[in-house]
């Protein structure tokens, strides 16, 4: 009884965590780690610096919720979450997120270096400075939350050696530019849920005509990304190859989500996108390893 008590008390903050979103921000930062030039073997920072990385989303997400705790209690997706539902109090949160992010900037700063850190410092402050609050002011925040997402890639390359070069600017720009029609599908999703918390949707500020054509050019544009990625040398021409054909099969779900706006179709680009990632960074990691 006392473990399951405990067990109890400890999911509100696990969920204040976002797991899904946190672990898809390490498995990024991670890929921009094993890609580095110097290889992933023998990396001592790698667990460090997926630690540091994990309470720097954690932390973030923990405000987050903090900062749109009004906005979650409007939204049925979000009723349930830990503040809206009255599960944990919001000073507890607000102090507790500040202190996680503290360990994790501390933590990029002893198991990396400068550069990280302050990337790492800047994909925190612009999700919770920039992204969070421009959801209520504008459809276009979606670009701004697509920074902070597209960063921990580059925090990778750097922590393991990578300088801030043209291979740096190629995973921001393939973290940047996917995540586009990702956010898109998810807004045509829940997009009558966001309208209702007051949060601007290009689905609904613009129309789906417009959210479907933004859906096609940014799929469009990644197959130029990815093969640019093998142009400057960051992977070889098998991951040339795989990148085309995986970029293509992404493009056809988004075309079919703005040909035929549904939340099913919605719901297969996000699967899509979901599995296109980590796809196009496996390619770009088993090209290198010969």
């Amino acid at each position: 009884m006392k473990s399951a008590a405990k067990t109890s008390a400890w999911r509100p903050w696990w969920s204040l965590t976002k797991p899904r979103l946190t672990f898809l921000v390490v498995a990024t930062g991670l890929a921009g780690f094993a890609i580095a030039p110097q290889g992933l073997p023998g990396r001592a920072k790698f667990w460090p610096f997926a630690v540091a990385v994990y309470l720097l989303a954690a932390g973030a997400a923990m405000l987050n919720m903090w900062m749109e705790r009004d906005v979650d209690a409007l939204m049925k997706r979000t009723q349930d979450r830990p503040l809206p539902s009255g599960r944990l109090k919001e000073k507890p949160v607000f102090w507790a997120g500040q202190a996680v992010t503290l360990v994790a900037l501390l933590g990029l700063a002893l198991c990396t270096d400068w550069v990280t850190t302050a990337l790492g410092l800047l994909t925190w402050a612009s999700y919770l400075l920039f992204y969070t609050p421009l959801k209520r002011i504008t459809s276009l925040a979606i670009l701004a939350g697509a920074v902070p997402g597209a960063l921990p890639p580059v925090m990778g390359w750097t922590a393991a050696g990578g300088a801030l070069d043209q291979n740096a600017l190629a995973l921001f720009l393939l973290m940047f530019v996917w995540q586009v029609p990702h956010f898109l599908a998810i807004a045509a999703m829940y997009g009558d849920d966001y309208q209702n918390a007051g949060l601007k949707v290009l689905g609904r500020e613009a129309g789906p005509e417009a959210a479907g054509r933004q859906m096609v050019i940014y799929a469009v544009l990644m197959l130029p990304l990815t093969l640019w990625c093998w142009h400057i040398g960051l992977a070889g021409p098998r991951y040339a190859v795989c990148a085309a054909v995986l970029s293509l099969g992404f493009i056809a779900f988004a075309v079919r989500a703005a040909a035929k706006p549904s939340r099913a179709s919605a719901r297969d680009l996000l699967l899509a996108s979901v599995t296109y990632l980590p796809l196009i960074f496996a390619a770009m990691w088993a090209d290198k390893q010969g």
